[in-house]
């Protein structure tokens, strides 16, 4: 079976992107240009040099109260804390409705990456991972040799999104009801109407006690709201603009504090983006497709340095998933499989000897040896399925489709995404009774043109959510620098050397030149 997203269809993704310019220029109303007049006073290169120059980012005036954080946070991610990057952590606190500054507060924090050279007058860039993972756990990443040219010379402020990780984490569901949401309704039936029924019954249960714990305030989770968290941090450094890096879902925040604060925006970066409010089945299709798509990669270079899953990796996937869907693997859903495997691959090793330790513990699992691949589960919840991430997604979802379209959209999905349609479609039953905040707001012009880094690989979201994007960033004449990675991992700029020293000149005074269409090395 071929991949769902093909490279032609990667190729034509770039194209669009690349074309933005293209078409922008070529739609652009107005008068005619007059003949070029030339000016002996060089007049005509003094505003091509000003064309050309971007809003200068500045140091904080005032800066949060950090303290070192490293050990603290090794401890809480179960991972070891980096040893050439400086982890220092930060709080502040936010009214929990951004239009009512007498509203309760919420405490937002914010982890600083730094390496000893990195300039004391440094500008920093802010980083989100929106409701993905928390931003502190990429964080953790830092310490890579990839981020050094970067860090060098900018420190890098994660900042965790109000309800999830350190930010006002949020606990309201009962440990039944959480249970059943993040394995999807599995109960040894793969069945999905019968999941979506017992998945559907449980969120609606949590939906009323958690609507009752955070009354009246449980719509003020969603990506408008995290979006107004940056803007509480820009005011409290006293600098007029930041540059913001959004990865994943956190491009969705970039993109509506792009939208509520055009002129605080000094530089944009959209890493391994999603669409800005897509409708809850489409988004759900694009990561079925392109997550399937990361998980066939990983097969395929798994087979090439030699691993456990032997030469036909996917098959062993494709069996895993389904025991863990029949209820063959105890403790285990086919659910919580793919969030394990995928959530390693996004932030663990990559390299030949990571791909190795996960694929040992895959293979055990199918062999009956289901303990590595359980711990493997146990951390991933942790990471991606909290209350708080349960109740931004839903806040943020629009469209939902009703129930009886969930077992149709699975059937039709998985002709092509046959180890994660179940669980893309079920999912869209996991915010039955709950709330929705409506949509983001949209930028309506990009004056600092935004960097787009691709992840071709990202076991999250996948590349084909990328694809939503395009029609944003046609339709307000953007002129983006795209980049394509095809590493294996999640966020293009913790991964790709290449990338985080394209990011050191983007984040420069002057706008990038070359190639709006440029390609990164694995």
């Amino acid at each position: 079976m071929t991949d769902f997203f093909t490279r032609s269809s990667r190729g034509a993704l770039l194209a669009v992107l690349t074309s933005v310019t293209v078409l922008a220029t070529a739609c652009t109303a107005g008068p005619a240009p007059g003949p070029k007049v030339v000016h002996g006073d060089g007049g005509d290169a003094a505003a091509e040099a000003d064309a050309n120059r971007l809003p200068t980012l500045s140091a904080p005036e005032r800066d949060l109260n950090y303290s070192d954080c490293g050990s603290k946070l090794a401890d809480k991610y179960d991972v070891d804390a980096p040893d050439t990057v400086q982890l220092d952590c930060a709080a502040f606190q936010v009214p929990v409705n951004p239009d009512d500054p007498d509203s309760a507060p919420l405490l937002i924090t914010v982890v600083r990456g730094k390496l000893a050279e990195t300039p004391a007058d440094a500008a920093p860039l802010v980083l989100t991972t929106g409701t993905d993972l928390p931003s502190s756990r990429l964080a953790m990443n830092f310490g890579s040799s990839t981020l050094a040219p970067l860090l060098a010379k900018h420190p890098i402020v994660a900042i965790d999104r109000r309800g999830v990780g350190q930010s006002a984490p949020v606990d309201c569901l009962t440990s039944e009801q959480r249970s059943t949401i993040i394995n999807d309704g599995a109960s040894g039936s793969r069945d999905v109407e019968a999941r979506t029924t017992a998945l559907a019954k449980a969120a609606r249960e949590g939906a009323d006690i958690c609507n009752d714990t955070l009354e009246p305030d449980q719509l003020k989770y969603a990506t408008v709201d995290a979006a107004a968290d940056i803007e509480q941090l820009r005011a409290r450094w006293q600098v007029d603009r930041i540059g913001i890096v959004g990865v994943g879902q956190g491009s969705s925040v970039a993109l509506a504090y792009q939208a509520r604060h055009p002129g605080n925006v000094g530089r944009l970066i959209l890493d391994s983006p999603i669409g800005l409010n897509t409708q809850a089945a489409p988004a759900a299709a694009a990561t079925a497709a392109g997550v399937q798509n990361s998980l066939s990669t990983f097969a395929r270079r798994c087979t090439d340095v030699g691993c456990s899953l032997g030469s036909d990796g996917r098959s062993m996937l494709n069996r895993l998933i389904a025991a863990g869907a029949s209820g063959a693997l105890p403790g285990l859903s086919d659910t919580s499989i793919l969030t394990a495997i995928t959530t390693a691959l996004a932030v663990g090793p990559t390299d030949p000897d990571g791909l190795k330790k996960l694929a040992d513990a895959i293979s055990a699992a199918d062999r009956g040896n289901a303990d590595a691949l359980k711990d493997l589960a146990a951390a991933s919840r942790s990471l991606r399925d909290t209350d708080g991430q349960l109740l931004s997604r839903c806040n943020d979802m629009l469209g939902r489709p009703g129930l009886a379209d969930i077992p149709k959209l699975a059937r039709t999905w998985g002709a092509d995404a046959p180890m994660t349609a179940n669980s893309a479609a079920l999912s869209l039953a996991r915010c039955d009774g709950w709330g929705n905040a409506g949509a983001a707001p949209a930028p309506s012009s990009f004056p600092i043109p935004p960097l787009v880094l691709l992840g071709l690989n990202d076991p999250i979201n996948g590349l084909k959510s990328a694809e939503a994007l395009t029609p944003l960033l046609v339709t307000t004449g953007a002129e983006p620098v795209s980049v394509s990675w095809d590493g294996l991992g999640y966020s293009v700029l913790t991964r790709s050397e290449c990338a985080a020293q394209l990011v050191v000149d983007y984040l420069g005074d002057e706008r990038l030149t070359g190639p709006a269409e440029r390609a990164c090395p694995a």
